[in-house]
């Protein structure tokens, strides 16, 4: 069984709390490598990364061009979400 992660569970318990995401455990996205696998249209899944930019980074990161590619794979999912971690305003 591939390892489940903390990029991995950030984003499965992400996806849980969206209306128009599939309901996926730990183990069905670890063992995906596309989102295509996933049951996420293209849409959605730039719906989802803006959602998650709006919860965690407050809307201060904007969608960037170069994820959209990185979004077909789960690995560049992961990575995305990684990056708008890393990005977002730290609260005080």
């Amino acid at each position: 069984m591939p390892e489940i992660d903390d990029r991995l569970r950030n984003f499965v318990d992400f996806l849980g709390t969206q209306p128009m995401a599939p309901d996926l455990t730990y183990e069905e996205v670890a063992q995906s490598t596309s989102r295509a696998e996933l049951g996420i249209s293209s849409l959605n899944i730039l719906i989802l990364v803006n959602n998650y930019i709006e919860e965690k980074a407050g809307g201060k990161i904007a969608l960037r061009p170069e994820w959209v590619p990185m979004l077909d794979e789960v690995e560049g999912i992961l990575s995305v979400i990684e990056e708008i971690d890393a990005g977002a305003p730290v609260e005080v």
